[in-house]
């Protein structure tokens, strides 16, 4: 009997130290034990949740939605700890995305949906246990009861979802949504420094090209522009973050309906145009009924004997693919400042795109625009194009087909 009353206290005693244990730990930890919030660290983000931050990132960072996480994070060092992204970002992650060149994502093994919490996504995410979920806005509100389940196990936060034309203020700086962005993750990152950095050098960026602005009457029409995947040439932009930049004559004037518009061919001839900016993801749209018929205007129109009516067209970088890229925006900008202007020269236009991607990326962003030159250069030659980014090109034809080739 006495041996059972003193197994039965020591139980008794074991489980009081447990217990203990557990309560002491409670507020370190998350179920799997991970290290949770120790530091009393917390950020506001984008939707007004007071987030606690993870003391640490050594269990991964997971981002959801391609319209902003992993192109913010890209500009961080904590890149490095991403465990899982979007599917996209892996199966279909060069293209216009410049983040993709500056690190490999598309060697992770890990995705889920595109833009997509499913209550499966949220259930393995929830057992991979990560130090942090980063999810736009928008999936936040589509996913809102999984975001919540887990944010009770991870940090989760939400930040705004990129916005395709609101790219700079009023007043020539970052817009405030970006500003914020930044800011938030920096400080979720434990990289605050590095935000106010990428911010005052992109607004640096902002400022040298308006100081690059001149005066031209061409009118430049966005041709083949990349949204909600790659587009004919009779499809373009009402709004150009890069002609915007530069206060560029968009050739356009009518209105703007869900950002893109696409034209019949008869309103594409009455355009008045001087220079034609092709987006060079629409190489695959190059022998497509639509692309042809606008090419054979031009071609016709550039054989004719009278030079003043010619139309010169030139290759510009991606601007969007999935969702805006900031940094190849500043790039194109770049290009037409070159262009209307030629307030730069060949070689300062290298120069400054590398520039660019160096302060959206640090070292890892020296060889982002020679690697997306060289992809699109193989790209389009899939296509049976040539589409070299930043060239001249003029069209082809053979047997009735129209093509593009390097000038």
């Amino acid at each position: 009997m006495n041996n059972k009353i003193i197994a039965t206290a020591v139980l008794i005693v074991v489980a009081v130290i447990l217990a203990g244990l557990y309560i002491a730990t409670e507020h370190e930890s998350n179920d799997d034990g991970i290290l949770y919030n120790t530091s009393g660290q917390t950020v506001v983000d984008a939707v007004g949740r007071t987030v606690p931050l993870p003391d640490t990132l050594d269990h991964g960072i997971v981002t959801i939605g391609s319209a902003g996480p992993l192109r913010f994070i890209s500009c961080f060092d904590a890149c490095k700890k991403v465990i899982e992204v979007d599917e996209g970002d892996i199966k279909d992650s060069k293209n216009g995305r410049a983040y993709s060149y500056s690190y490999p994502f598309d060697e992770l093994t890990r995705y889920h949906a595109d833009n997509a919490l499913e209550s499966r996504t949220a259930e393995s995410i929830g057992n991979l246990g990560p130090s942090l979920i980063v999810v736009q806005e928008s999936v936040w509100n589509d996913y809102n009861n999984n975001c919540n389940i887990l944010a009770k196990r991870c940090a989760l936060i939400v930040i705004k979802t990129q916005d395709a034309f609101n790219f700079s203020d009023e007043n020539g700086g970052l817009s405030a949504d970006i500003k914020n962005t930044f800011n938030i993750l920096g400080k979720a990152l434990g990289e605050e420094e590095r935000a106010a950095e990428v911010i005052i050098g992109i607004e640096s960026i902002i400022s040298d090209l308006r100081s690059l602005t001149g005066t031209s009457n061409d009118n430049v029409y966005v041709a083949g522009v990349t949204i909600q995947g790659s587009n004919t040439l009779n499809t373009t932009f009402p709004i150009y973050v890069p002609l915007d930049l530069v206060k560029g004559n968009n050739a356009y004037k009518g209105e703007n309906i869900g950002g893109k518009v696409t034209l019949n061919i008869e309103n594409f001839t009455q355009m008045n145009i001087q220079k034609v900016v092709i987006d060079p993801s629409s190489s695959d749209k190059i022998k497509e009924q639509s692309s042809q018929l606008v090419l054979e205007y031009l071609y016709k129109l550039n054989a004719n004997s009278n030079t003043n009516d010619r139309i010169r067209l030139y290759i510009t970088v991606p601007t969007i693919w999935d969702s805006i890229n900031y940094d190849s925006s500043l790039a194109s900008a770049y290009y037409l400042a070159y262009l209307l202007y030629g307030t730069i020269s060949q070689d300062q236009l290298t120069e400054k795109i590398n520039n660019v991607f160096t302060t959206f990326y640090g070292d890892r962003g020296e060889n982002v625009f020679a690697d997306m030159t060289a992809f699109f250069e193989q790209k389009s030659a899939a296509n049976g194009v040539e589409m070299p980014l930043l060239k001249e090109v003029f069209i082809t034809e053979n047997n009735g087909v129209y093509s593009l080739a390097a000038a």
